[in-house]
């Protein structure tokens, strides 16, 4: 087995893990997890700067009162998103992690099932035993299941974020966060993230978020630059991102390889 091949298979290793790491979380917050309606009851701004002045750290310290079971309590929860007193929010119970209670929906939402990605990780470690031990004509038809399964994802998330209720809210770039996990040592020095501190106004409010989305460069984020939110009005979860024909054509060009592909694995068979 060539290089080229093991490198196949670690990739395919990897996506599979992700998968059933994925999938295993969702079926235990499906089971288990504590999913229900919060109010806070106070909300603190946490920032800190560097000694060159780069903000660092920005969550708010949010007290919610809640109910479980019949019984009221309160719990003390980190969020990257502004709440101020009154607010409604959904909490959940975080099963990785003691059963941690958090906010739901502050995770950035996955474009692939975690379904596909354990599906595409299989076909990515059999590549290189099909090519070895069958020939070039079953690893065009994996190829081509390949693009079937990514491309059928991209179209339904597509369709998903089509079919959400939401507003479209103008809102600007306040702040860039620094984050860099660890400290620099002499031979090493961690990767640097930057996520933009988002500013936008609901109904009249002005409140702020941190971006679920980074860069590993500091110029690309620009203080002042407009940007558009999305406000899902069932929930009222704020988005960044709403339906992007890219995902449907990119997913629907994937569908079309697949096709081709399919068609020629079959002309291989029949030996045309």
């Amino acid at each position: 087995m060539t290089i080229k091949m093991v490198f196949l298979a670690v990739i395919g290793a990897v996506i599979l893990v992700t998968g059933t790491t994925s999938l295993k979380r969702q079926i235990r917050l499906k089971k288990t997890g504590m999913k229900g309606e919060g109010r806070v009851l106070r909300a603190k701004h946490i920032q800190k700067r560097d000694e060159k002045n780069y903000l660092i750290q920005n969550y708010y310290e949010l007290r919610v009162e809640y109910s479980k079971e019949g019984r009221r309590k309160e719990v003390s929860v980190n969020s990257i998103d502004q709440y101020c007193c009154g607010d409604q929010i959904y909490l959940t119970e975080d099963v990785d992690r003691k059963k941690k209670i958090r906010i739901s929906g502050e995770d950035r939402e996955a474009v692939f099932t975690p379904r596909t990605l354990i599906i595409c990780g299989i076909l990515i470690i059999s590549l290189p035993f099909v090519w070895d031990q069958l020939g070039e004509k079953y690893v065009s038809g994996i190829l081509s299941a390949l693009l079937l399964f990514s491309g059928a994802d991209l179209i339904a998330a597509y369709f998903k974020a089509k079919c959400r209720k939401t507003e479209k809210i103008e809102a600007e770039i306040d702040e860039v966060l620094k984050w860099q996990p660890g400290a620099k040592k002499k031979w090493y020095s961690p990767a640097v993230s930057y996520y933009p501190i988002i500013k936008y106004k609901i109904n009249g409010e002005e409140r702020t978020m941190r971006s679920r989305y980074n860069s590993s460069t500091e110029s690309f984020f620009k203080k002042g630059k407009k940007v558009m939110l999305y406000r899902d009005t069932d929930t009222g979860n704020i988005l960044e991102r709403g339906p992007r024909k890219s995902m449907l054509i990119g997913g629907g060009c994937m569908m079309m390889f697949s096709f081709v592909g399919v068609y020629s694995t079959v002309l291989l068979f029949l030996g045309r």
